[in-house]
């Protein structure tokens, strides 16, 4: 019989992508989701899923793996983290009453200098693993054609002018979405335990600005732009409802980026990374 695995926040970029991973390799994959997609994945299985609620227990009979990438932003619900925090500890209960693997995706958010709700509650969720028989996965930044990286993307594609927050000093580990769906599948078959995913070599963000600008054939300038004016108007731009294409989140995730060893947890899991430019040229 074939693996099956369940994969929360399917509708998203990483699930989505998960879910078109474990699909590709004939797991049968059931995908939790805020709701139904319109374009489906062939012999995907879709399952209306909620945080805030606790899941049919009829959902996880017959599955090995559970991947949770579902998470609900404070933009959203200014509860988001201990509705993140319940909706975690009920999957992980979901999955020792049916003996499932649970994978718990966070990120190099997740810190103890952390000062974002998302990287918060995210390190808050890790506590609820056992890293004996659990993994605890923490990616660095995602390159993909959606998510934060399909913005950064468009958003260079079509401008001449480029925001430099904080002197665009700030260190970027990542990681391509095609070798996050590898590891995961890797890590879920054979280790337990927290495993920090990217490429050892960190560059600054203004270097990797500047590397989706060339490879987009686009001569970029930067306009240097404070932080601390940068989080105030997003909040301002919040409070008065007014989206931007940057939270007050994002702007406190980005205040406290900092470099993870990466080298061994690579090693241990037996993978090579593409590094960032190898990544860019792979979506573009």
């Amino acid at each position: 019989m074939g693996k099956s695995i369940i994969i929360t926040g399917a509708g998203g970029f990483i699930g989505e992508e998960l879910t078109k991973y474990f699909s590709c390799k004939h797991w049968k994959v059931r995908a939790f989701v805020h709701s139904i997609p319109v374009v489906k994945v062939s012999g995907v299985e879709y399952c209306k899923y909620d945080l805030e609620k606790k899941p049919d227990q009829a959902l996880f009979t017959n599955v090995d793996f559970l991947v949770h990438a579902a998470y609900l932003k404070y933009e959203k619900n200014n509860d988001s983290d201990q509705i993140n925090i319940n909706g975690t500890k009920n999957l992980i209960d979901a999955c020792r009453k049916n003996n499932i693997k649970p994978l718990f995706l966070s990120s190099f958010s997740a810190h103890a200098h952390a000062e974002s709700h998302y990287g918060r509650s995210k390190m808050e969720c890790e506590k609820l693993l056992d890293l004996s028989r659990d993994v605890i996965l923490k990616p660095g930044f995602v390159i993909g054609k959606k998510g934060l990286c399909g913005k950064l993307i468009e958003t260079i594609g079509r401008s001449a002018f480029f925001p430099l927050v904080g002197g665009g000093e700030q260190p970027l580990q990542s990681v391509c979405i095609d070798d996050l769906c590898s590891v995961i599948e890797k890590v879920l078959e054979n280790n337990t335990g927290l495993f920090h995913i990217a490429e050892p070599e960190a560059i600054t963000m203004k270097e990797f600005y500047s590397e989706i600008a060339a490879q987009l054939g686009k001569k970029l300038r930067f306009i240097p732009f404070p932080i601390v004016a940068l989080f105030s108007i997003s909040k301002v731009a919040e409070a008065i409802r007014v989206q931007l294409p940057v939270s007050s989140e994002s702007v406190l995730g980005l205040k406290h980026l900092k470099t993870f060893e990466t080298k061994q947890d690579l090693e241990k899991i037996g993978v090579v990374l593409k590094n960032y430019k190898e990544s860019l040229r792979s979506i573009l």
